[in-house]
């Protein structure tokens, strides 16, 4: 294995990572002959980056390289990383490919394109025994860096995370009641009416369940772990036969969990594993949908259906038979684009908004049009749509169909705007009591009927508008 320093070493007095770096550079360029460098800026990425997993593919890819060319990988505090090893020989076969270090610029270019604004300047190599003087001024530029220590890489997710945290979390999930973790959100069509107030362009269109540990993760060590989207996932699995037999008995006695959306003829999203749709818990749940007239739908994460192809046509199979759509969640703006969705058949897709998808260099976001006109806008919701700007990005592309915080707290100061309590709330609040299950939460609302109403329903509300000082508030 390639030693990799700065990753969980103790900060020195100036700088530890660089510090290191400096000394095993001086060695290296006692001799530097056959020898390069190489510098992957992953501080230039275009913020949130660098998320986690840019670090986890970045390491990966120079790990690989430097056990092939003898070399050493340093993580820095500003989470660049730099690679000192042998040069291949001009006539290596390797050289062009991915392996190569020389190779590695391309193929690092090409997987970070969508999340730098100057994809020249993500990375730089130096043959030592002719420059070594531009690399020595990198390696001043660095050593004059503010003191930091940089995060170590994700490289299990698992063994980063608290084991006390995952004990307790297992306790919690043994006993929990399932209601007090559901969370509840409603998708919308936006029609057409430039000029109309937002609200007033608003129709639902589904309303989707899923998990939320956020009532259980104020206990520090429960709050690592559901960061964790994988182990999230991993534990939202584990409840979805307990989700399923619950909603069969709601469904079966018209209780609250699905009473609001039969009565508004609204189809119910549920988030599902390929294991639990083939599952008899979801075949009696499906039997009743079918007898009472719930319309249904079914989300599988992108990562979920690409596992397992021969499942997932199975699944298709059931879901057709059951009535039920098939929603492909988890797209982003990257496997928008290597991922030909098509092929999975779904009915709708969902693509998760990111700056990105509009802030990519012109061939990304080329490409990203091109794959939205082969999916077709029509089968796209824009998923965690924010902020505005996700709207307006929407709409420009043709979507007409949304999800996300922005357009729940529309429809809060929605009903702010009609509720005879809405003095005593705020539009956080409101948003919050709206999206959950939690008997506790929602019984803080002064005005339960308002919660689940849908946004063609509240112009029938007939309630006294409220005081000037909770208008501000929305």
């Amino acid at each position: 294995m390639p030693a990799v320093s700065g990753i969980g070493a103790e900060a020195h007095s100036t700088n530890g990572t660089e510090r290191i770096l400096i000394d095993a550079a001086e060695r290296v360029l006692r001799s530097p002959r056959g020898k390069l460098a190489l510098v992957l800026r992953l501080s230039s990425l275009k913020p949130p980056a660098p998320r986690p997993h840019h670090l986890r593919i970045a390491m990966a890819l120079l790990q690989d390289t430097a056990q092939r060319y003898a070399g050493q990988i340093f993580l820095l505090g500003n989470t660049d990383l730099v690679l000192l090893c042998a040069a291949p020989d001009e006539d290596n076969r390797l050289v062009s490919g991915q392996a190569s270090p020389l190779g590695l610029q391309g193929a690092l270019g090409r997987l970070f394109a969508a999340d730098t604004t100057d994809s020249g300047n993500l990375t730089t190599f130096w043959r030592l025994e002719n420059e070594a003087a531009s690399f020595r001024a990198y390696l001043a530029q660095r050593s004059a860096d503010p003191a930091t220590q940089p995060a170590a890489p994700a490289e299990d997710s698992v063994a980063a995370t608290s084991v006390a945290g995952l004990a307790t979390l297992e306790a919690l999930l043994a006993t929990v009641q399932i209601p007090n973790l559901l969370a509840q959100q409603t998708a919308i069509e936006l029609r057409p009416g430039r000029g109309q107030p937002l609200t007033a362009r608003l129709a639902p269109l589904f309303r989707e369940l899923t998990f939320s540990f956020a009532t259980l993760a104020e206990n520090r060590d429960i709050a690592d772990v559901c960061a964790d989207p994988f182990l999230f996932r991993h534990y939202a699995a584990r409840l979805d036969e307990r989700m399923l037999q619950l909603l069969l008995a709601d469904l079966q006695a018209g209780g609250r969990l699905t009473r609001p959306t039969v009565r508004q003829d609204l189809p119910l999203h549920l988030n599902l594993t390929l294991e639990s749709i083939i599952s008899p818990a979801f075949a009696r749940l499906s039997q009743a949908a079918r007898h009472s007239g719930t319309r249904f739908g079914i989300e599988v994460s992108l990562m979920e259906a690409v596992s397992d192809m021969p499942l997932l046509e199975y699944v298709h199979s059931l879901l057709d038979l059951a009535g039920f759509p098939l929603v492909l969640d988890g797209m982003d703006e990257t496997s928008l684009v290597l991922i030909h969705a098509g092929t999975l058949r779904p009915d709708l897709i969902k693509l998760s908004w990111s700056p990105r998808l509009a802030d990519s260099p012109p061939p990304v976001t080329e490409a990203i049009d091109a794959a939205i006109a082969r999916i077709t806008p029509a089968r796209i919701i824009l998923a965690r749509a924010e902020a505005e700007d996700a709207l307006v990005w929407g709409q420009s592309r043709g979507i007409t169909r949304y999800q996300g915080f922005y357009l729940d707290a529309v429809r809060a100061a929605g009903r702010i705007a009609v509720c005879h309590s809405a003095r005593a709330c705020t539009l956080r609040q409101c948003m919050a009591r709206a999206g959950t299950l939690n008997t506790a939460i929602r019984g803080a609302c002064g005005n339960p009927g308002l919660l689940d109403i849908t946004p063609g329903q509240l112009s029938g509300v007939r309630e006294p508008l409220p005081g000037p000082d909770a208008a501000q508030r929305a």
